[in-house]
């Protein structure tokens, strides 16, 4: 079975997209075949960051609706087994229901695993879409809104009968006694994501 994980966050800029990519490499650096997956349609980010934007032909609603895989990923030119299949450049382009039909698609022959950075927001009905043995990353930042958004990502995974994992980004030791900014255990227990990485 390929590993699926799909990483999310209520705001943007709360750094999804940088873990997603981190996350692909340090997959990739266990020799592991690694698709990462844009779905964020109209602001698509992912292709400018891995430096692949002038090879962009098609994106992932051309994949689910049909074109050959190998004409639409992108290889990254610093890891042979690292591949972007780009976001569309406009909004409503993607169907989530082929979406999720396209990802259980993919077999272990393709891939090992399948990163898919999700856009900012929540959307429950993507959520359930995904196959149930997806592990959901959120992404959350040690400030009141992020906390706020991871809670109520959590609480619509529960919803969706999914499981969430949680990711505590920027965070700085001095934040440990500033009141202004939440406190560890705060965000754990407020998000009710159970912590996997800071």
């Amino acid at each position: 079975m390929v590993q699926i994980i799909a990483v999310l966050g209520g705001k943007g800029g709360c750094g999804k997209s940088s873990c997603s990519i981190g996350l692909s490499y340090a997959l990739a650096e266990q020799k592991k075949r690694v698709l990462l997956i844009d779905l964020d349609e109209g602001m698509r980010c992912l292709d400018m960051l891995l430096g692949v934007s002038e090879n962009l032909l098609f994106d992932v609603s051309d994949a689910t609706e049909g074109r050959e895989l190998n004409s639409c990923i992108l290889p990254i030119k610093d890891n042979e087994d690292l591949f972007l299949l780009a976001a569309p450049a406009e909004k409503g382009m993607l169907d989530i229901n082929k979406f999720a039909l396209f990802v259980r698609n993919l077999s272990e022959n393709d891939f090992d695993a399948v990163v898919i950075d999700l856009p900012a927001g929540s959307d429950m009905e993507l959520y359930k879409a995904l196959p149930a043995y997806t592990d959901f990353l959120c992404i959350c930042n040690p400030n009141a809104v992020s906390v706020r958004d991871a809670a109520n990502i959590g609480l619509l995974l529960s919803k969706a009968d999914r499981k969430g994992k949680l990711v505590i980004n920027r965070y700085e030791p001095y934040f440990i006694k500033n009141p202004v900014f939440a406190s560890l255990d705060d965000i754990i227990d407020q998000s009710g994501l159970s912590l996997i990485g800071i």
